[in-house]
């Protein structure tokens, strides 16, 4: 092993400061706090929303198995995070060894973009998925491939970065080597502000989902904050773009990078919270029916109905007699004709007509 006065740091340090090999300053601390407290929330709610999937809606879909996916990358990141304070982050880049700043810039540069970003990739491809089980129209549907599109255009090839970044690959962590590499900060900005484009659209996609909803404001309202919770991550993926920007200048990048790396943890994990939050609705409502209480009329557009295309002309009604079925509305014009089913969701749809019926539909 070779000693203190032997060891060649990764960078030279500031004056009148020596160089700590043995036991260095270090914040690595924070970073192991983030990789291990949010998995273990983000946990709860994922439990919670397979649990309602498997044993009250009894029904799995394409974006429960996109969001387990994505957990499974945040989790590999989170691993990948507390490897690296292994080789020198969280202290300062004067105190790591260089044959240690190396392994910690060649795990950073291959395990990390490729976790980080097919985690997000999955967590907004389950979003967008759970959006369109809410429209069956044509250009609502062609918006929500487009944003998903760009999300695949842009984090795969982030995710292979290592493969393309540097000729030779190892001159990335070794920068002695003779090679060129692209310029990396231009890559990583651009891939950050798609990033947070596709984020704010995911959060507005619903003001446009719920548009042809016939429901009073109030009530489409709720419903669209529902849906919106899906893009709240976008917050979160500004900060971090923030982050990365202010630090960008920063050579102390051992230390720094704990902030950048942290956001990028909180923000996968929030993603997927978020993500899971529309579809705790059933979970409450099975056990804990008073936790929230909405007037019926709310809680049957939201979650009790699918409402199907193309929508048919009624006939005049008769006065509703105390016969009719309870639960059963028949009205003119445009109220709604409507049965109340279980577990059934709600899918939006339009009309040009000034005389409309919306049929629910069970579950096949």
């Amino acid at each position: 092993m070779s000693s203190p006065a032997e060891i060649i740091g990764a960078a030279p340090p500031p004056e009148d400061v020596t160089p700590n090999f043995v036991n260095p300053d270090s914040i690595a601390y924070r970073i192991i706090i983030v990789a291990v407290f949010f998995p273990v929330l983000t946990l709860v709610f994922l439990g919670i929303r397979l649990w309602a999937a498997s044993f009250i809606l009894k029904r799995w879909r394409f974006d429960d198995f996109w969001i387990i996916l994505a957990f499974i990358f945040a989790l590999a990141n989170s691993i990948v995070c507390m490897i690296q304070t292994r080789y020198g982050l969280g202290d300062d880049i004067w105190n790591v060894p260089l044959d240690d700043f190396s392994m910690f810039m060649k795990i950073g540069m291959i395990a990390g973009p490729l976790t980080y970003n097919l985690a997000t990739l999955f967590i907004k491809v389950s979003i967008l998925s759970f959006y369109l089980r809410f429209t069956i129209d044509r250009g609502c549907k062609i918006a929500v491939y487009v944003v998903m599109f760009v999300a695949v255009g842009y984090t795969i090839p982030n995710a292979f970065l290592s493969l393309y970044v540097c000729r030779p690959m190892q001159k990335y962590w070794t920068p002695m080597l003779e090679g060129t590499c692209v310029n990396i900060n231009a890559a990583f900005h651009t891939a950050n502000a798609l990033n947070v484009a596709t984020d704010f659209a995911i959060l507005l996609l619903p003001i446009w989902l719920l548009k042809p909803l016939r429901a009073p404001f109030m009530k489409k309202l709720g419903i669209m904050l529902i849906l919106m919770t899906g893009g709240f991550v976008c917050g979160v993926s500004t900060m971090r773009m923030v982050t990365a920007l202010i630090g960008i200048f920063n050579a102390n990048i051992t230390r720094h990078y704990v902030a950048n790396l942290s956001w990028c943890l909180v923000e996968m994990y929030v993603g997927i919270i978020c993500a899971c939050l529309p579809c705790l609705r059933s979970f409450v409502r099975q056990y804990f029916p008073n936790l929230f209480v909405f007037d019926e009329a709310f809680e049957q557009r939201l979650s009790s109905f699918r409402i199907s295309i193309p929508l048919t002309r009624v006939r005049p009604a008769a006065e509703p007699s105390c016969s009719q079925p309870e639960g059963t509305v028949v009205a003119h014009s445009s109220h709604l004709h409507t049965k109340p089913s279980k577990d059934s969701e709600f899918h939006g749809s339009a009309s040009q007509h000034s005389e409309t019926t919306l049929h629910s539909q069970e579950p096949k």
